[in-house]
């Protein structure tokens, strides 16, 4: 589905996270607004949604980097030439390709959820929840769906909603382009040629990455 484009102006990082007098004020105790958020994750198995454009090929791949910040772990986008991509990839562990879906629920929730790309093994089979989720994905560029982790068998079940749904749910509202989503949703969690100089996250986890390769390297002349 088609998103309903901003032309806003883009803004610095400072100028979109500062908080304004008047956000305060205008809330009631016990709310909060969300409307400009753009969450990082799937679906839930209980939300109905929709997913943004009408082929896979309006979503973009990416690949996506895991790495430790704080007391948790967040997916970071590599952004740049495929020499940086290269050289980003050797410099981390687990790098994968991702397509980024963005997805708006029927209560309005924006989010982004990063599908692994289909990639058989060496027995030539591919992981079951990433092939029905890809499933899902393009079933919900065109339906209100629901996912279910069928835990017990080891995919996702994808489920229409009915007509009575539909027309309660009525046509989705994206209320930002793809791009913009994904530049709202991950912020600062991009490693380009800046960030990866500067990001204090990402200089631990390639400091610890190089220790590692270094003791792999010691380890081998050891054996020899």
């Amino acid at each position: 589905m088609k998103s309903e484009e901003t032309t806003t102006k883009k803004k610095s990082l400072f100028a979109e996270t500062r908080v304004s007098k008047e956000y305060k004020t205008t809330l009631t105790p016990g709310q909060f607004k969300t409307g400009s958020m753009v969450h990082r994750g799937k679906p839930t198995d209980q939300e109905w949604f929709q997913v943004y454009g009408n082929t896979m090929e309006d979503l973009e791949e990416m690949a996506i980097v895991q790495i430790p910040v704080g007391d948790r772990v967040e997916d970071y986008i590599i952004r740049g030439t495929k020499a940086f991509l290269d050289q980003a990839t050797d410099l981390f562990k687990k790098v994968k390709l991702c397509t980024i879906v963005f997805y708006v629920t029927s209560n309005g929730k924006h989010g982004l959820w990063n599908v692994s790309i289909p990639s058989p093994n060496k027995e030539n089979y591919v992981n079951a929840w990433v092939a029905t989720a890809n499933e899902i994905v393009e079933m919900a560029q065109h339906k209100w769906v629901k996912k279910q982790s069928d835990v017990g068998n080891g995919y996702y079940q994808g489920f229409y909603a009915d007509e009575k749904d539909n027309q309660i749910f009525g046509e989705p509202k994206f209320k930002f382009g793809y791009e913009e989503a994904i530049e709202k949703s991950y912020d600062k969690f991009f490693i380009t040629e800046e960030t990866i100089e500067t990001d204090p996250h990402l200089r631990t986890a390639m400091g610890k990455s190089l220790e590692l390769k270094t003791q792999k390297l010691e380890n081998r002349k050891f054996k020899k």
